[in-house]
């Protein structure tokens, strides 16, 4: 599984611009099984998303094609991890 950190750097002005591309680019990730959960920090500097069905090699080149990205509004790290414990709904992602 992947944390995916988006950071923005550019002004929040700018990153609105592409709010709703980047928005329905990452809504076909969900459909797509690629994506399972994420949403905006708080303050809104960035977003966190978790990708569980992807290689790291996937999720680079998904993210690669991300409008924030392509723009240059954002920047983002990938952490790997391997999920042990949850809450008996998402007992499905743990290994």
């Amino acid at each position: 599984m992947f944390i995916i950190n988006f950071n923005f750097i550019k002004p929040i002005e700018e990153v609105n611009k592409y709010t709703e591309s980047h928005r329905d680019y990452v809504a076909e990730q969900y459909e797509k099984g690629k994506f399972i959960i994420g949403g905006p920090k708080v303050p809104r500097e960035g977003g966190i998303v978790l990708s569980n069905s992807c290689t790291k090699e996937e999720v680079i080149e998904i993210l690669s094609k991300d409008p924030l990205i392509v723009k240059g509004l954002a920047e983002y790290s990938l952490t790997e991890f391997s999920p042990m414990m949850s809450t008996e709904n998402l007992n499905s992602y743990v290994k």
